[in-house]
């Protein structure tokens, strides 16, 4: 770097310096002032907020001091004159509103309680195009309040959706790939509020009024004044002249952000929104007032060369890093109280409340009243709750049987009058018949005698159809019978119906059956026969073929089994011997009078032989005849007679043989072609030869014949088999109605045992109505699934709310170097809880750890008093909690005293003058300290006590009598002391200071309240020192207490008229002597406590050096969320100021040189590389001002936003009372904590969300592999600062302790995802919460980074017994994918001399711990056997920054246990999920169950729609993992499901009908026959389902291929559809079979309900729609109709 830097292209300059930058299309998003302003939401129902929609916690705005100090390079830390110090004394704005605002999930801010909200204090929503995306709030660490950023969620929605409609549905749902579609060009300003104030007016977005409200001093201001809160915002310009999105990234500061000399925290601050602004803008812009330019101090370079410069600086840092301490006596005073003031805190809550006009009773109206504690402080406010009835709108939940056997048995019941059985059944089961017994005995008893009624009925029913039918068998006969003669009839029209008489006739007189076994009958006798009862025959015919057709349309199935038994039969086909041989004879006669005519009356004999002889001999007779030979055997006279005439027609020799064979053939072919009709019908001509006329008339009769015995064997087995029909039919019918008939019945008694157990629920007195609308079963045994909702009525109650005030973490740390700091509390957390009216508290105080000690009584003087936390206090006076109660009657009237330290709590009965001690126990509560002591031996008789308190610290306890006089009792010596003060007179309240030095006694005189001190160890020997404070309120408790440590003792009141807490210092000082630490000089001239600097506002240039030292320049991990296909440019830096133009660059180059000198960190080319220059304003409005395409980097708005997102650590989970809870979105809800108690791993995994990361990790990066670096180690040992430099992220650590719980941050590479977590140092946690935390750590990391101090003869066993602890509750070769990472034991500031000795200290050491655990080692279970120690050299150094690069290629080295990043999501969320539910189970079965589930409650929509999600986007069918599409070809049919989905858009019938309508043949119905339409269109249905369960079937096996087979849930699901999948094959041969039968119905609903009980006949379904054999779990049953039936699964 030489020193010389080219103005960046940014400003055109030069106008031969132009910068050429390729443009891409882009959609353009509409713009415009006013169009893009967040919807003004009232956030909580109308909290006061100074934030105007709610944000999520995010960030912790501090950092290791102890590598901050040792990295920051001391040229640039702040010196000078303490310029511009706030007075501590003056009002302060209040800001609990901002608090408020962000604990979106907080129970206890109840909306009525707060002031309406006024967005209009906040000047974003007056700023035109203006959006806030990161803003800075305080909320509570363990160390005090610290400085957060959080997302302004609904802000930053607003903005997305402005440029890219729809791609932001809410934090956990950011479509990403649909913002790359557009293109951003951000610049990022930083700067003097003046000027960037100037710069929003250039752009219009402001008018005069509003920038003046920007740059206002609200210092003075004692209300909330329209403001703008420090943080980053989006600026949209209004330029036309690109499509591309050109913003102004702006960093707002805060009041005294730039001053060299600002507090600690500010700086952070400033840093912090720096790395910000730098990371997510190449292009730099600092707008610098000339009151600010003025003040720089520039560095001097003239006459000294860097070697002269680097040593004096070396100088300067050896000087500044000596501090001089010293110990010497503070107070040797004699003893005294001396007051000095106090602090000052505003509050919007302090205020006289409004009268309450919709108060049930008349409660008066309550001031704010300050809450006593001896090191917590805070007031309480007091509000009307009338009586109201809430209501949770109606849904559909899972609920254990224990709790719903609990509310059925208190609640007033609304149950549905239409339960189906099943539903009553569960809640019987569940309680309800034991609250009710004798109407459930009743109702059982009626329901037992309906259902044994209906089988009654229903058998009788049954016998009498089968009677019935039975006896009307003949009927049936002769029906089938009639259709039989028919069929053979339309094949052989010669017979009648007279020709095959009714069999059943026969055997009522009429001799037909005789007839049928008759072998010769003339066809003119059967005419002639036919004829004679003609008239009586039409009248049967008719009425027989009328009983066909009804029967054939009653039984369809009848008239197809005659179809089918006619066509098999081949009726055209006569199959009788007899009949075939008189065929044959026939033939051959007929062949033979064809060839010799003359022959039918010449030989009259020979055809009576061909005609009448055994065939066999006739075909012999015919062959020797021809050869002119006596055939053997033949009769010799008859021969001879039949020779003479038969040589005289032919002659002998070969013709003759030939034409006896020719005349063979023809017969047997005439007979083999000529059906059996049509030689029926020429025998007519035939039998014209009076020698053909016998054997005509056997061939009849022989057809006859065969006909007669088909008819009778078929007739029998048709009447058999439709009987059987007839009677199965009925029978279901039957049996359909009496269920029918039955259910209703069971209906009308449920209706009226539900309508008698409502109305007698009603009659006790319950606050709560369970309405109940269905019951389900659960998925669990032990689970039931109601639809319904409770509502309760709440009586008129007294809320409390307590609203704590707290320190920041400076202002704690002022304290402790320097007692006579004056803080400036804020007031943050409140809590709430409620009592009856009539109820009184009687005594609160404050304790440590948001506790609070409650006395309450109710209306009778009963007392009970409670110890608890804040959060938990309304559900202990609800429930009773573990209270002590104390009766009236036993203590009467009583005043209260407790001490802190001891836990101790005094009851005195101040008329019995009983004494009673109480002892507050973790695990029993107050517990009595022995038997009440009786004072009345110390006083006289109508002595009473009017005061009582302890002594703080001790176990002695004052006691003020009706006379004024003061004694103090021990509970050691059980006496009083010897000494008495005697007061002036009965004090108004008496006090004892926390540092258990002085009582304070508050007297009345006259108007005025005055306050004496009396010390302790001069206790009644001293008449006191009088505490000169005036304008103390008479209406108003004092509160005395004590900051940070408990001899910093200030007097607290409360002031309504200002809205403000202010206080008065109690310096006290005692006989004794007293000794303190303090910094003697300084380094520099300066002492720690005093901020001070030799410069006033060069932070506005050497920002930038101290976000370098901060955060990596150039990490070992580099990320790589911009992709090539954004368009970057050089980063540059502008300085926009009025003047000293030329000295900005050499100035920046001195700092970028002493950064890269100082600190030894590895920058490559990047700070060297960055172009700086310095301008006019009016340069600078020329080139981004005045509509031209600004020449800046170019970036996809997707990757740009995901950039930005991934650099903001998340926090995912804190440990509490030796538990592990998981946050939802970054933010600790106690409502959501009450609700998952006693949650199964599956709902809890539904419940934790890590906000913005959700889009990452589940859609826009969802098929990136994940690797896991974690960070431990103690506190203050500089974890985040490691992590950063290794990854990039932008951790926050601080020597302070503010990073609690686990943090999470992203850096996405171009290979994978980099999960980087950090966690809080291991002090001050429970070995519970230790061990938690390292399960946690251990099971989804890939590399664990354990950081320690350097320290030989530490007991490292105890160092890692978490560690240890942690490596039995999990067990490896259960979680295959769990516990795969290497553990690296990091041992800070080792210098090279040490590193050998060092390494095998702590080898020798583990190997220790390995021999003496054995194969139960935490290192073989926890990290596979994988260790490193690594002595990391001190930092400031350049070996300190060149092992960062070594851990990452450890970490490249590590196996992949996270393929994708959904399948990372899932598996971490269902590890923390069963760390809170103590689940210790294979973490694959739990991931296993929760997918089986999630598919479960999708299939509905996936086999309606084929869709994952409707509403309110459609999303296809995915994997899970890594967010692919399931590439199958899918119907887009909606089909309609009896159970489950979406609500349906249309109700079954419509939809099934728009599914047939589909069909695009549909319309062909009127051109095909119904059979084939009907064929056609149930092909097309099939194929559409065929599709959607084909698509469904892969999505499911996609989802959960990856998981082990034999998981139980798995196969649950898999049986789940594959019985779904089942019924519809089963459902459509049923339906099939059935539906040509059945009779009509009134509407589907009822075909459907006939359709389940011939299920149920055929075993598949029974009324409840449950299996026979066994309970199978419903599934969504799917109906498609047509014309002829239904199908349904």
């Amino acid at each position: 770097m030489d020193g010389y830097y080219a103005p960046p292209k940014l400003f055109s300059i030069d106008a031969n310096d132009t910068a050429t930058q390729d443009t891409q299309p882009s959609r353009k998003a509409s713009k415009g002032k006013g169009v893009d302003r967040p919807v003004n939401t009232d956030f909580a129902g109308g909290l006061h907020s100074r934030v105007s929609t709610p944000s999520i916690t995010i960030d912790e705005f501090e950092m290791d001091d102890h590598d901050y100090e040792h990295v920051m390079p001391q040229a640039f830390q702040s010196k000078g004159d303490n310029s511009g110090q706030f007075d501590a004394l003056r009002p302060q704005y209040s800001d609990d509103d901002t608090y408020h605002s962000i604990k979106s999930d907080d129970e206890h801010a109840n909306v009525e309680d707060y002031p309406p909200n006024n967005n209009a204090v906040d000047l974003v929503q007056s700023i035109k195009g203006m959006y806030r995306v990161l803003d800075l709030i305080s909320e509570q660490g363990s160390g005090g309040l610290v400085d957060k950023t959080i997302i302004a969620q609904d802000s930053l929605r607003a903005f997305t959706n402005t440029i890219c409609p729809g791609a932001y549905v809410s934090m956990t749902k950011v479509n990403f790939s649909a913002l790359d579609g557009l293109f951003v060009k951000p610049v990022g300003i930083y700067g003097s509020k003046e000027e960037i104030v100037r710069l929003l007016l250039s752009l219009g977005v402001v008018d005069d009024h509003v920038a003046a409200q920007l740059v206002a001093d609200h210092s003075d201001s004692k209300f909330s004044t329209p403001s703008l809160r420090s943080g980053l915002y989006v600026v949209r310009t209004n330029c036309e002249a690109t499509s591309d999105e050109q913003l102004f990234v702006v960093y707002w500061p805060e009041d005294g952000t730039w001053d060299d000399a600002a507090p600690s925290s500010m700086k952070r601050n400033r840093v912090t929104f720096m790395r910000y602004l730098t990371k997510m803008c190449d292009q730099l812009t600092a707008l610098i007032s000339p009151e600010h330019s003025r003040s720089i101090v520039w560095s001097e370079r003239e006459g000294e060369d860097d070697d002269s410069l680097m040593e004096m600086e070396d100088e300067q840092d050896e000087s500044d890093r000596m501090a001089t301490f010293e110990v010497r006596k503070s107070n040797e005073q004699e003893e005294a109280v001396n007051l000095r003031p106090g602090f000052q805190a505003t509050s919007d809550y302090i205020a006289m409340p409004q009268p309450d006009p919709d108060a049930t009773a008349n409660v008066g109206l309550h001031k704010p009243w300050l809450l006593y504690g001896e090191t917590t402080q805070g007031f309480m406010t007091i509000s009307n709750v009338p009586a109201r009835e809430t209501a949770v709108a109606s849904k559909r939940y899972s609920i254990t049987n224990l709790r719903l056997d609990i509310w059925l048995k208190h609640d007033s019941l609304r149950v549905n009058e239409n339960l189906n059985a099943n539903a009553l059944r569960l809640l019987i089961g569940a309680g309800l018949g034991n609250r009710f017994p004798q109407l459930y005995k009743q109702w059982q008893q009626e329901s037992v005698n309906i259902s044994s009624n209906a089988r009654n009925t229903k058998a009788s029913t049954e016998t009498k159809i089968k009677m019935t039918l039975e006896k009307e068998s003949p009927l049936l006969s002769r029906t089938i019978h009639r259709a039989l003669v028919d069929a053979i009839i339309r094949v052989f029209p010669m017979f009648t119906h007279d020709s095959f008489p009714d069999p059943t006739k026969s055997k009522q007189g009429n001799p037909i059956a005789q007839g049928l076994l008759e072998p010769v009958i003339a066809l003119s006798e059967l005419t002639d026969d036919a004829a004679s009862h003609s008239m009586e025959g039409e009248q049967d015919s008719s009425e027989i073929q009328d009983q066909l057709q009804t029967v054939i349309e009653l039984y369809p199935e009848i008239g197809e089994a005659i179809r089918r038994t006619v066509q098999k039969l081949q009726i055209e086909v006569i199959d009788s011997r007899d009949f075939k041989t008189c065929k044959e004879r026939v033939c051959i006669a007929q062949s033979l009078l064809r060839q010799l005519p003359d022959v039918q009356t010449k030989d009259e004999d020979f055809l009576n032989v061909i005609l009448h002889e055994d065939m066999k001999r006739v075909k012999e007779s015919l062959g020797f005849l021809a050869q002119g030979a006596t055939p053997h055997g033949q009769p010799r006279g008859m021969f001879n007679k039949a020779l003479s005439g038969f040589n005289s027609l032919i002659s002998s020799g070969p013709r003759s043989q030939s034409v006896v064979d020719q005349m063979l053939k023809d017969a047997e072919a005439s007979a083999s072609t000529l059906s059996d009709a049509q030689f029926l019908v020429q025998l007519d001509d035939v039998e014209k030869l009076p020698v053909m006329k016998k054997i005509v008339a056997g061939t009849r009769a022989a057809a006859l014949a065969h006909f007669k015995s088909l008819l009778l064997k078929q007739t029998t087995t048709l009447t058999h088999n439709g009987l059987r029909v007839q009677i199965d039919t009925c029978l279901a019918r039957a049996r359909w109605e009496a269920a029918s008939s039955e259910e209703q019945q069971l209906a009308e008694s449920r209706r009226r045992f539900i309508i008698e157990i409502n109305a007698h629920s009603q009659t006790s007195q319950n606050s709560r109505t369970f309405i109940i609308d269905a019951v389900e079963n659960g998925r669990v045994s032990s689970d039931v699934q109601i639809t319904g909702s409770r509502r309760s009525f709440e009586h008129p109650k007294l809320k409390f709310t307590v609203h704590l005030m707290q320190l920041t973490t400076q202002d704690l740390h002022s304290l402790q170097f320097d007692s006579s700091t004056i803080p400036s509390p804020k007031f943050r957390n409140s809590y709430s809880f409620k009592l009856p009216i009539g109820n009184s508290v009687v005594k609160a105080q404050l304790l440590p750890s948001e506790k609070i000690l409650l006395a309450t009584t109710d209306r009778v003087g009963n007392l009970t008093v409670y110890l608890e936390y804040l959060t938990a206090i309304d559900n202990a006076l609800a429930h009773g909690g573990r209270g002590k109660r104390l009766n009236r009657d036993k203590i009467g009237e009583f005043v209260l005293a407790f001490d802190e330290s001891k836990h101790m709590l005094g009851v005195v009965a101040t008329e019995k003058l009983l004494l009673h001690i109480f002892v507050y126990d973790d695990t029993r509560g107050f517990q009595a300290s022995g038997s009440a002591i009786n004072l009345t031996q110390w006083y006289t008789e109508g002595t009473s006590i009017s005061h009582a308190c302890f002594i703080c610290g001790s176990e002695e306890l004052l006691l003020v009598d009706t006379f004024a006089r003061a004694r103090v009792y021990s509970l050691t010596t059980m006496q009083f002391r010897p000494a008495t003060l005697d007061l002036i007179q009965i004090p108004k309240a008496v006090h004892s200071t926390p540092d258990g030095s002085c009582l304070i006694a508050a007297h009345v005189h006259g108007s005025d309240l005055k306050l004496t001190a009396y010390h302790w160890s001069t206790f009644g020997s001293t008449d006191g020192i009088p505490l000169e404070i005036p304008d103390l309120p008479l209406d108003q408790p004092l509160l005395l207490t004590s900051l940070t440590s408990r001899n910093i003792v200030h007097l607290v009141t409360l002031d309504i008229d200002t809205q403000s807490c202010r206080s008065v210092a109690l310096d006290i000082t005692r006989k004794v002597t007293e000794f303190t630490f303090k910094e003697k000089g300084a380094r520099g001239g300066h002492t720690m406590s005093e901020n001070v600097s030799d410069t006033a506002n060069n932070c506005l240039i050497d920002c930038h050096a101290q976000v370098w030292t901060r955060f990596p320049v150039l990490p070992a991990v580099q990320r790589a969320t911009i992709t090539s296909s954004s368009s970057r440019c050089p980063r540059t830096l502008a300085f926009i100021t009025d003047r000293d133009h030329h000295l900005f660059v050499p100035h920046f180059h001195d700092l970028i040189s002493h950064f890269e000198r100082t600190s030894k960190k590895p920058t490559g080319n990047i700070l060297k590389s960055m172009m700086v220059s310095a301008t006019t304003f009016s340069a600078f409005s020329d080139s981004l001002l005045s509509g031209t395409e600004w020449s800046v980097s170019k970036f996809r708005a997707g990757e740009w936003l995901a950039e930005f997102l991934c650099l903001i650590p998340i926090q995912i989970a804190v440990t509490k009372e030796n538990r592990f809870i998981p946050l939802k979105d970054g933010v600790y809800s106690t409502e959501l904590e009450k609700s998952l108690l006693g949650a199964d791993v599956n709902r809890i995994v539904d419940y934790v969300s890590f906000g913005w990361y959700e889009s990452l990790f589940q859609s826009y990066m969802a098929k990136k592999p994940v690797k896991v670096v974690s960070s431990m180690g103690e506190q203050s040992v500089g974890k985040s600062f490691s992590l950063n430099h290794l990854v990039d992220t932008s951790f926050a650590g601080s020597a302070m302790r503010t990073t609690e719980g686990v943090w999470m941050s992203v850096t996405p590479t171009k290979d994978a995802l980099v999960v980087a977590l950090d966690f809080e140092g291991i002090i001050e946690r429970s070995a519970q919460e230790d061990t938690l935390l390292v399960l946690f750590n251990t099971a989804i990391s890939n590399l664990v980074l354990f950081r320690n101090n350097f320290a030989l003869n530490r007991d490292i066993t105890g160092l890692f017994q978490s560690f240890q602890s942690s490596s039995t509750v999990l067990d490896p070769a259960a979680n295959p994918s769990l516990f795969q990472s290497a553990l690296v034991i990091i041992i800070k500031d080792v210098v090279d001399s040490d590193k050998a000795e060092i390494i095998k200290e702590f080898a020798l050491k583990f190997q220790r711990i390995v021999r003496d655990e054995q194969e139960s080692n935490f290192i073989s279970r926890l990290h596979a056997g994988q260790l490193n120690i690594v002595p990391w050299p001190v930092i400031e150094s350049r070996e300190f920054y060149k092992l960062f690069p070594t851990l990452k290629r450890r970490l490249d080295k590590q196996k992949l246990t996270h393929n994708t990043a959904g399948e990372f999501l899932h598996a971490m969320k269902t590890l923390m999920a069963k760390l809170k539910a103590n689940d210790w189970g294979a973490l694959s079965q739990s991931m296993a169950s929760h997918r089986a589930q999630l598919l479960l409650a999708v299939l509905p929509n996936a086999l309606s729609f084929g869709l994952q999600e409707v509403n309110p986007d459609p999303e296809p069918l995915k994997n899970l993992d890594n967010d692919i599409p399931i590439d199958m070809p899918d119907t887009s049919s909606e089909f309609s499901l009896a159970t489950g989905g979406v609500q349906q858009s249309s109700s079954r019938e419509a939809a099934l009908q728009v599914l047939c309508h589909a069909w695009g043949d549909y319309n062909s119905r009127q051109y095909v026959s119904e059979d084939v339409w009907i064929e056609n269109l149930t092909t097309h249905i099939d194929n559409l389902v065929g599709l959607r369960i084909a698509h469904v079937s892969e999505w499911i096996s996609s989802n959960v291929a990856r998981f082990q087979s034999g998981q139980a849930s798995i196969d649950e699901l898999m049986r789940t559809f594959d019985s779904a999948t089942l019924r519809v094959v089963l459902c459509s041969e049923q339906t099939a079979r059935r539906t040509t039968y059945l009779p009509n119905f009134p509407c589907l609903y009822t075909f459907l309900r006939f359709l389940c009980f011939i299920w149920r006949d055929q075993g598949l379904l029974d009324v409840s729609g449950t299996s026979r054999q066994s309970y199978v779990k419903p599934v969504p049953m799917m109906f498609i109709m047509s014309s002829h039936g239904v199908c349904g699964f």
